[in-house]
């Protein structure tokens, strides 16, 4: 064994911190036979933590041997025992152990590339880096280094010019290509375009595909972000000349029916239009005829104009298309969610929001947000769950398994305050009751990408993507050496991944990873199966329910995006966002959406309408899987809206097993 740094334990060895910490890891527990004291851990990193020799770095005990290099020269790994994978499960070279139907799916699930060296040609759309893993061929010259040898990255990529509407790449000037210009294909279907004097060539800068350049030639902006009202560029060069394109369905008009448009795209309230000042800045609200007088049968106001005297509209209407009268503006219908954030009343000239019980409307009179006991997120990080308030920021541990064992997925049951949680180590469904600190197991022998509580009906559902399959067993079962469950669903399911529930409504909701991914809904019995949506998704890994606007949120992680669309299938609106790499697990909370990224081992979030201000809330030595909000939101939306789950109540009358079918 290596001095000083290992013990001898039966024909192997240990590192010296697994000496008296209260585990037995020998096998005749020589580990823990603690008179003698001949080993010690550095006293500059405290008894809690271990030192990386020659240097002052201090690591937790639980980063020693856990298959991931956290001192720098890998000692933390060194002298470790080879732990086999178990069935069903692939090695990669790092000792990492994945499911072996994760190989060869163009996703580095093992972090070194070795599940992806050695295989088939990337799907389309990839490209496969010289280290073996693929990444999606938009992030060739991005001047990010998305290939860890980086050679997404090569020195041919040069400068990127951007001049009347075209991108010219050093790397592919044979013709010139089509830009992600400001708004020409997001936001008027290829009608419109910014004048050229936006469009001006940048020396040092080179935008992702799914971004535009600010004028300046600082920093880039996401496409989603061009004409929406906020200036994000810091020369506010993604918000000049919005008023000039054409209106956006659904969207207000550039100006409203009381402001008069100024020919440079602002706009300028009517009672400032021919007073005598030039308040435009190109003085077109000043003219000739502004002292014809007012003849017209106006429904509301008339005031003059350059062009003579027109009929305008108090706030909350619009001109009809006879130039005189005045029609209410629906703006629940009209500006959808932007409105507000949860129930929308409509009246004359004007509309009201309003909030879901448990909910208080803000200030400003749009928001809602929740009252009572702050809003937690529970996080499943290598071996620990985690709680982290949403409110105070505030962390904590909830459980702890062995440090060999990954807490896959998870979910609570609000009811009996448990948490369920899925151990590919040993193929089991664990749980631990937060109250009284017992634990116990669900059921053996079975894989599963997702768990999902129907706290309602007291039932635990999962998703087998290797064999196609959604499974469901009671919540109150108890391990007796036979399975005890069901399959709820076989055949015709392509690889089903993430799996949400709407208990109240008796329905269930997954998505598809295979060769045709799409977005599922059934009944939690496993009838009436319709899809949602098959079309514009690459990988969606991770679902989310937004209650409160009825909309389903998915992650995807081959087309880096955020997307979302009513319960219908109806409405759905997909946001590119660069930083979406690796998600597995999603929920929403008032706002936000949060997810847990694999790749960059933390926990984010951004605004789920439009998504900005990104925020990481979480990082930690190790990679996030499950993820999942305390109860306080859920029993508030389930209890406001309408819905049966014929199982909530005497178990539906069945002797065991209770599948709602509303």
């Amino acid at each position: 064994c290596a001095a000083s740094r290992q013990a001898t334990c039966g024909a192997g060895c240990i590192p010296v911190p697994w000496l008296c910490d209260g585990e037995q890891q020998c096998p005749d527990g020589t580990d823990e036979q603690c008179e003698c004291q001949c080993y010690s851990i550095p006293s500059v990193c405290g008894d809690k933590k271990v030192q990386c020799p020659g240097t002052h770095h201090c690591i937790p005990h639980w980063e020693l041997c856990d298959r991931h290099q956290d001192c720098e020269d890998g000692w933390d790994e060194e002298g470790c025992p080879q732990q086999p994978c178990l069935p069903g499960q692939w090695q990669c070279k790092n000792r990492v152990c994945i499911m072996a139907e994760w190989k060869c799916n163009g996703i580095d699930d093992c972090g070194d590339s070795s599940d992806e060296d050695v295989c088939a040609p990337c799907p389309p759309g990839m490209m496969r880096c010289d280290e073996g893993k693929c990444i999606l061929e938009s992030l060739m010259c991005n001047d990010e280094d998305d290939c860890l040898d980086g050679t997404d990255e090569p020195s041919t990529c040069g400068e990127l010019l951007v001049a009347a509407g075209h991108c010219y790449c050093s790397w592919s000037r044979e013709k010139p290509q089509n830009c992600p210009t400001y708004v020409t294909s997001l936001l008027c279907s290829h009608r419109s375009e910014l004048p050229a004097r936006n469009m001006t060539p940048l020396s040092h800068l080179s935008c992702p595909r799914t971004h535009v350049p600010c004028r300046d030639g600082t920093e880039c902006v996401a496409q989603e972000y061009v004409c929406d009202g906020e200036k994000d560029c810091a020369d506010g060069s993604d918000e000049d000349g919005c008023a000039q394109l054409c209106n956006i369905q659904g969207q207000p008009a550039p100006c409203q029916s009381h402001e008069y448009p100024c020919k440079l795209g602002t706009c300028l309230n009517v009672s400032l239009v021919c007073d005598g000042r030039q308040n435009c800045a190109d003085g077109s609200d000043e003219g000739d005829n502004c002292s014809v007088p007012c003849q017209q049968s106006c429904t509301h106001l008339c005031y003059p104009s350059p062009q003579g005297p027109w009929c305008w509209c108090d706030r909350g209407y619009r001109l009809a298309e006879d130039g005189l009268s005045c029609i209410d503006i629906d703006e629940c219908t009209e500006w959808g969610e932007g409105a507000c954030s949860q129930t929308c009343h409509n009246a004359p000239g004007s509309y009201s929001c309003g909030c879901l019980p448990g909910y208080l409307l803000e200030p400003d009179n749009q928001v809602c947000k929740l009252t009572g006991p702050e809003p937690m997120l529970l996080v499943a990080v290598q071996s620990e769950v985690l709680s982290y308030g949403l409110r105070s920021g505030q962390e904590e541990v909830l459980l702890a398994t062995d440090k060999d064992h990954v807490v896959f997925s998870l979910d609570y049951d609000l009811v009996e305050r448990k948490v369920f949680w899925m151990d590919l180590a040993t193929e089991s469904i664990h749980w631990k009751d937060l109250d009284s600190g017992k634990k116990g197991t669900l059921v053996k022998g079975v894989r599963s990408d997702c768990i999902a509580v129907d706290w309602l009906g007291r039932n635990l559902y999962w998703t087998d993507g290797a064999a196609g399959q959604v499974l469901a067993t009671r919540l109150g079962a108890a391990w007796r050496g036979i399975p005890e469950y069901t399959v709820v669903m076989d055949g015709d399911l392509d690889q089903p991944h993430s799996l949400v529930l709407q208990p109240l409504a008796g329905l269930l909701y997954w998505s598809e990873v295979g060769s045709h991914p799409r977005l599922m809904e059934a009944t939690m019995d496993g009838s009436r199966r319709r899809v949602l949506l098959a079309q514009g998704l690459g990988w969606p890994t991770a679902l989310a329910l937004d209650l409160t606007t009825r909309r389903i949120f998915w992650l995807d992680e081959k087309l880096g995006s955020i997307g979302s669309a009513h319960l219908d299938g109806t409405s759905v609106k997909v946001l590119q966002l660069g930083w979406v790499q690796s998600p597995f697990a999603a929920v929403v909370c008032e706002g936000h959406i949060y997810w847990t990224d694999r790749k960059t081992w933390s926990v984010q979030q951004v605004d789920k309408a439009s998504g900005k201000n990104r925020t990481v809330l979480l990082k930690r030595h190790g990679q996030p899987h499950g993820l999942q909000l305390c109860p306080v939101v859920a029993i508030l939306t389930c209890v406001a809206l309408a819905g049966t789950n014929g199982c909530a109540k005497n178990n539906g009358g069945c002797a065991q097993l209770c599948l709602p079918n509303p």
